[in-house]
């Protein structure tokens, strides 16, 4: 069977997925997927609608409201330049930032009706483009057929680190690092555990270590995995 042309960059919150998917894409010109900024823009949106999504699981009529909300507002992914996501005509791409929305999404993304929605709305951005994309289950579950998959990890402790100081250096100093650290293990525990598409290396996947890692040096790993799975027919 034939690849898709894709990298799925699969690998635990903190891990410096989106940073080296963006390079990864610059150097090889391929299209890059936000996945993560999909998903807290689905729950940013979605914590309006009322729903607990803290439940193990969702009543049908709960899930009828999902899905009639996804159907009546139009999400767009990169539709203007310096516009990452937009909810109908409203701008998310600094919101969705925001610490407190990343344990939203994490608790929206456990549900089927949620990921359902996000899975149809990667594919149909890609569809037969190269591209990376970087999650939590895209070689798993999003494209299971995809030509490189790499699964991004680090210790907890250095992904706590770096998501301390990227907050600070958009100015949010109301977060502290413990605080940080607990949320990255909580969800860490959520994301693996989790019924529907958890955490995991998909079976034939490259698992990379960045801890102490430049990023240059996991960039090369991945264009060269990509120059040797390209080759193959």
């Amino acid at each position: 069977m034939k690849k898709d042309q894709v990298i799925a960059l699969d690998g635990p919150s903190g891990s410096g997925k989106s940073t080296v998917a963006k390079t990864v894409a610059q150097k090889l010109g391929l299209i890059y997927i936000d996945t993560g900024a999909m998903f807290r823009a689905a729950a940013y949106a979605l914590q309006h609608t009322g729903i607990d999504f803290t439940k193990p699981s969702l009543e049908r009529s709960e899930d009828e409201t999902i899905e009639k909300f996804f159907h009546d507002h139009r999400f767009q992914f990169a539709p203007l330049p310096g516009v990452l996501i937009l909810l109908d005509n409203l701008n998310l791409t600094d919101v969705i930032r925001e610490h407190h929305v990343s344990k939203l999404a994490s608790q929206t993304s456990k549900h089927r009706v949620v990921r359902d929605f996000l899975k149809a709305w990667q594919r149909d951005i890609v569809r037969d483009r190269p591209a990376i994309l970087d999650g939590r289950d895209i070689g798993t579950v999003i494209f299971p057929n995809a030509a490189v998959k790499v699964f991004l990890t680090a210790s907890s402790e250095e992904r706590a680190l770096r998501r301390f100081e990227e907050l600070k250096a958009r100015g949010q100093m109301d977060v502290d690092y413990e605080t940080i650290l607990r949320d990255i293990k909580d969800r860490d525990t959520q994301d693996m555990n989790r019924p529907i598409a958890p955490l995991k290396k998909a079976q034939d996947g490259v698992e990379i270590d960045s801890t102490g890692k430049h990023i240059t040096q996991i960039v090369d790993e991945i264009i060269t995995l990509w120059n040797k799975r390209k080759a193959i027919p």
